[in-house]
């Protein structure tokens, strides 16, 4: 039996999200020195043009690039641009990795492999690429209408395939996400046809419904979580973290940082337990940020308040947190305040410099608790009454700001010692902390993977530059939306 697999989006799914965000992309890399958004967008849309004007009805990219006019002083040849798109296109295509493991299974049990694509890149970009992902084997075909000169949508391409393998249509089947060349056109054949969906969630398709402020971030952020979630079987809990929490904590982390280094912040302290996942985050964007240093901070309400001032202080003093030298800050999900007050007040009395607060919420118990500290958060419930209905909302979830959003199995710190060489911090070896879930490891686990891999497409893709908007009009807004109207898939978790 032969079976055969479109490719795009069907076995490849692109992290930025649609095909046209690619040249989004390109947009940013096609000019020599920086230019307005304007001629970005007029780039991107001779682009388009380009494609539908190419001399032949099968182009290569190559033809679509004869095709291609657009002129401006500090535009790169078209023999760059060409390689660059190509370059995105490398970086950008992720493998489905259900559709990795049925392909296998079928391989495996002697059936022949096909991969057929209408498509302007040909099987020379295609092959390593397939191979890269774990798709192709040895034996397998690959077939591109712009190298086989006829395509899956007039049903010449099957056709030459047929005759190319050898193959009956009544013994092949085909798997694709195109209704017409992939189901209605082979199905007329004699194929059996097969249609595969993988469908964007509830708050993705939002995200690319959002009008953009500048190109489609809205789809691209879509993208990176539609792409990173079909690398593994997909659950209600990675639906949450990925359409969520992912968002909110990586715009919130740039932003700490990029505040940090306006203000010649040098050091970044990440409280634990619940600010591990932003530290995970901000590891991976500090290579953006080198002259900002990122250390994990072993803290607790029991660390501060109980044992010797000498012990903290000394570790505090080998960590770099107690200093005169520069400016420290530390960073947490949630905050009543005290914490950052009782910091300062054993630094400030044993000659050390008051320290800064970067918190995703500050929930004091009145105002004077946080008098003379100094200190951002993105939501503050006692400044946040004059923002929408739907905002005003948003500190009274702390639960889940606590509980839930910084999910992990870091232990308590429950005080410091002195082994002779160097402070150690002295860890629970009970946890206290709750969390109701039979397989909190995998969870766990599974949720360092895909922060580290959601912050990892965000920066790839250029996202840091619009993180203020993404945070504002696309991370908080939804983060809004599910507590006031929550969907139930998203309840599930």
């Amino acid at each position: 039996m032969t079976y055969s697999f479109d490719i795009f989006d069907t076995c490849l799914v692109r992290k930025c999200g649609e095909a046209k965000n690619v040249f989004d992309l390109l947009a940013e890399q096609a000019f020599v020195k920086p230019v307005s958004s304007e001629f970005k967008r007029a780039f991107v849309a001779a682009r388009i043009e380009a494609a539908a004007n190419s001399w032949s009805e099968k182009p290569k990219l190559s033809d679509i690039y004869d095709a291609f006019h657009f002129e401006h002083v500090d535009l790169f040849p078209k023999n760059k641009l060409l390689e660059i798109e190509q370059t995105i296109e490398r970086e950008v295509l992720c493998p489905i990795q259900g559709m990795a493991n049925f392909i296998d299974a079928l391989r495996k049990a002697g059936n022949k492999i096909l991969f057929i694509s209408d498509m302007y890149l040909d099987v020379s970009f295609l092959l390593p690429i397939l191979k890269k992902a774990g798709l192709w084997k040895e034996g397998d075909g690959l077939y591109v209408s712009c190298d086989a000169g006829a395509t899956k949508s007039s049903g010449k391409l099957f056709e030459f395939i047929r005759q190319t393998e050898d193959v009956s249509y009544r013994n092949w089947h085909h798997y694709g996400d195109n209704v017409h060349s992939d189901v209605q056109v082979p199905k007329k054949l004699g194929i059996h046809a097969h249609l595969v969906s993988h469908q964007y969630t509830p708050y993705q398709l939002s995200m690319r419904k959002q009008p953009s402020v500048y190109y489609q971030w809205g789809g691209m952020l879509a993208g990176i979580s539609r792409s990173i979630a079909l690398q593994s079987e997909r659950n209600a809990h990675k639906d949450f973290v990925l359409d969520i929490i992912a968002p909110l904590f990586v715009s919130f982390v740039y932003r700490v940082m990029a505040n940090a280094k306006q203000q010649g912040i040098q050091n970044l302290y990440f409280c634990a337990r619940d600010a591990y996942p932003l530290y995970r985050i901000a590891c991976k964007m500090q290579p953006l940020f080198p002259d900002i240093k990122i250390t994990y901070l072993y803290i607790s309400r029991t660390s501060l308040y109980e044992g010797k001032n000498s012990a903290k202080i000394g570790y505090f003093q080998q960590i770099g947190l107690a200093s005169n030298t520069g400016k420290n800050a530390i960073v947490d999900v949630r905050s009543s305040g005290k914490t950052l007050q009782v910091l300062n007040d054993l630094l400030t009395s044993n000659g050390f410099s008051p320290i800064y607060g970067y918190f995703f919420e500050v929930c004091p118990k009145s105002s004077e608790q946080l008098y003379g500290l100094n200190y951002y958060a993105e939501l503050d419930d006692l400044y946040i009454q004059n923002i929408s209905i739907a905002l005003r909302k948003l500190p009274s979830n702390w639960y889940m700001y606590e509980l839930y959003f910084p999910l992990n199995t870091q232990k308590r710190t429950i005080g410091y010692e002195y082994d002779g060489k160097e402070y150690k911090p002295i860890l629970d070896k009970e946890d206290k902390k709750e969390y109701r879930l039979a397989n909190l490891q995998e969870c766990v686990e599974w949720r360092n993977w895909a922060l580290d891999k959601y912050t990892e497409d965000f920066v790839q893709l250029g996202l840091c530059k619009q993180a203020d908007d993404i945070f504002k009009i696309y991370a908080l807004p939804q983060l809004a939306e599910f507590f006031l109207y929550p969907d139930k898939h998203y309840l599930d978790a």
